[in-house]
């Protein structure tokens, strides 16, 4: 698995950005998912799937007092580059089950993992090792559970079209962390990754499949929407997401879909407050590939999206004007999948 996950890590490190300037280590990283399973219609079939999907990302930012933490009321601290280098991978299982030739049941389960490391830089690049701890940043890797969906499905066909409708909740059984930004203003270590919502969520997806003489095309939408805050006070923001794309298949047995995506994240709230950093806000728009080929009952797929455009909600924390939030080069993803009947 840790094998995996570094593979998919390192080939996304060959469309490195630039390195931003603002705090984006301040946020929550989303990462743009895998497609959900493909699962057929009919009574008694079940779909099973596993979908692993991995980015890294890397951002620099300055830091001065009295932002650097605590020591900055015993010393006056130079200011400071934070370097910081994330690994981000989610691994999400799928299960559908169908009831009768146009309904059924499925359920999602993603497990998240994090590693971050932090390098410390004077203003002139030159590394150096805090003699204080940093309230902020630290080498890490984090795993857990995030929040998983309970869906109801529903199929149907216009003329050569199938369309398929999912709606259901997200239980909110992934970890949250109290206010970052309230304990950094009180000078106390924080952490800004929220594995869960720490509330019920709502999801709703529509798909439809339309034959093209020798593709197919397909159109999809998505939407998670958020009600009401967590315990401590977490509401992230809303997300949707669509695409189309256009495949075809050179053999019976291997698939080609080349695509269009967009993702829009509505601001994350505090409290009930946007605060200067953190998920403030983002549109963007990705290409990608995709490439699946069946073994019999079993289908395995690789897909790569890279942004072409981004939007990012500027930060109004004192960062020059500059986006908050972390960008990514690319998403990897590798997806499994096995149908069989059952009853």
């Amino acid at each position: 698995m840790t094998r995996v996950v570094a593979a998919l890590a390192l080939l996304c490190v060959a469309f490195a950005p630039a390195a931003a300037r603002a705090c984006a280590g301040c946020s929550n990283p989303n990462l743009q998912g895998a497609r959900a399973l493909d699962a057929g219609a009919g009574r008694g079939r079940l779909d099973l799937g596993a979908g692993l999907v991995a980015t890294t990302m890397r951002v620099v930012h300055a830091e001065a007092c009295p932002e650097i933490g605590p020591i900055c009321a015993a010393r006056d601290e130079p200011p400071q580059l934070h370097d910081q280098r994330f690994y981000s991978a989610e691994l999400r299982l799928f299960g559908a089950l169908g009831l009768t030739e146009s309904l059924g049941v499925e359920v999602q389960v993603p497990l998240r993992l994090l590693s971050t490391d932090i390098t410390f830089r004077r203003l002139d690049g030159q590394a150096f090792t805090p003699d204080y701890e940093n309230i902020h940043h630290r080498d890490e890797t984090l795993v857990g559970l995030g929040d998983p969906w309970v869906l109801a499905r529903g199929a149907t066909r216009l003329g050569a079209a199938r369309l398929e409708a999912r709606g259901g909740i997200g239980l909110p059984l992934g970890d949250t962390q109290p206010n970052p930004f309230e304990r950094a203003r009180r000078g106390l270590p924080h952490q800004h990754i929220q594995f869960g919502a720490g509330s019920v969520s709502g999801v709703l997806a529509l798909d439809a499949r339309q034959p093209a003489g020798p593709v197919d095309v397909t159109a999809s939408g998505q939407a998670v929407l958020f009600f009401a805050e967590s315990a401590h006070g977490y509401q992230p923001g809303d997300r949707f997401s669509g695409g189309v794309s256009v495949g075809g298949r050179p053999t019976t047995r291997l698939m080609l879909e080349a695509g269009l995506d967009t993702l829009v994240e509505q601001p994350e709230r505090w409290d009930g407050a946007i605060e200067e950093e953190g998920n403030l806000g983002r549109w963007e728009l990705l290409v990608g590939g995709r490439v699946a080929y069946a073994f019999d009952a079993l289908t395995l797929a690789l897909s790569v999206k890279a942004p072409v455009y981004v939007h990012l909600t500027e930060s109004g924390g004192g960062h020059d004007g500059e986006a908050g939030q972390l960008e990514y080069p690319a998403v990897v993803a590798l997806t499994i999948a096995r149908g069989l009947q059952v009853l």
